[in-house]
């Protein structure tokens, strides 16, 4: 006989996707901090929340940033997030997951 599996949450069921856009003044209004060269993802930081123009989902402080347009930042420096970020065109798509979640309830 079969035996019924429980499933088990994953964290990547966890991942948010959401899309902003520029202000006027070529600004998205939020801070990315930690980077791989203080041994820390980078994760966001202060948000001027009325200030994002957002498209899609919503973005939260200390959320952890995986992937900007499709491309992998876990791991690359601040300087090379900030890089990955400025050669986007708008609107821009963050992949984020908030951290230390407990996954399993």
């Amino acid at each position: 006989m079969s035996k019924v599996l429980k499933k088990k949450s994953h964290w990547t069921n966890k991942v948010q996707e959401t899309m902003i856009c520029r202000d006027k003044d070529g600004e998205l209004n939020l801070e990315i901090k930690g980077g791989a060269e203080n041994g820390l993802f980078s994760y966001l930081g202060e948000m001027k929340q009325n200030k994002i123009i957002y498209q899609v989902g919503k973005l939260h402080s200390d959320d952890l940033l995986l992937e900007v347009n499709d491309k992998a930042v876990s791991g690359l420096t601040i300087r090379d997030v900030l890089a990955v970020i400025k050669h986007c065109k708008d609107p821009i798509r963050l992949k984020c997951v908030k951290q230390g979640m407990l996954i399993f309830q």
